[in-house]
């Protein structure tokens, strides 16, 4: 048997490893939780949004403009209140609370990421400058929020990218905690 037909076998001998009694490969992991009512209007989320790698494309001051732009847009059409955001090169850090019961979490960030690629495709950038999924940290009470914003804001100096986050111009509160 020659070199390919061992990996063939190898690579089956994987498979049958890794995936389920019927042979399916394992799905994605999930990253939200299940029986969390993610429509529910009184928690707050820190939620981040990667950019497709390997593109920084945020360091484009015309399309972070756009990316800003659209925070209000979120704001207005899926009554959003975003307490605070940094728009790093290569992704958005936001802390923000739905006020529309009948929005998800993730209804907004696809609504997001959609209005933001068209926005990009108008600026000549071609197929999509988010990754897929997002990751969001659901605020508990103990928690406090007025501390998350500040660490976020303050993400520009961590980076190197200012010495003041006052001197950053793509992060900003927007409503009052």
């Amino acid at each position: 048997m020659g070199h390919r037909g061992l990996r063939y076998i190898f690579l089956r001998l994987l498979i049958l490893l890794v995936s389920d009694r019927d042979g399916d490969l394992p799905r994605a992991k999930h990253i939200r939780l299940p029986d969390f009512p993610y429509r529910d209007s009184a928690p707050a989320y820190h939620v981040t949004i990667c950019a497709n790698r390997p593109a920084r494309p945020f360091n484009d001051p015309r399309l972070a403009a756009s990316i800003i732009d659209t925070l209000n847009w979120l704001r207005e059409n899926r009554g959003v209140e975003i307490y605070g955001y940094c728009l790093m090169p290569d992704h958005l850090h936001l802390l923000l609370r739905l006020t529309k019961p009948n929005w998800t979490l993730s209804q907004v960030i696809h609504s997001f990421k959609s209005v933001t690629t068209r926005k990009a495709w108008a600026l000549d950038y071609e197929g999509t400058i988010w990754q897929r999924r997002f990751y969001d940290h659901i605020l508990r009470k103990s928690e406090d929020a007025s501390e998350i914003v500040r660490y976020m804001l303050a993400n520009p100096v961590r980076a190197g990218l200012v010495e003041d986050p006052d001197d950053y111009p793509y992060s900003g509160i927007l409503d009052p905690l």
